[in-house]
């Protein structure tokens, strides 16, 4: 699973935005696997 990766970026002040960028991700899930991140996405 990527998002955690996402989530340790955003807790070394770099943008979600700029992340899920370079990893060509989508923001949205990532969000919404934020709000429940026991779910697999």
């Amino acid at each position: 699973m990527i998002y955690p990766l996402v989530s340790e970026l955003a807790a070394d002040r770099i943008p979600v935005v700029v992340s899920c960028r370079v990893l060509k991700l989508a923001r949205q899930p990532y969000y919404r696997w934020l709000k429940k991140p026991d779910q697999q996405a």
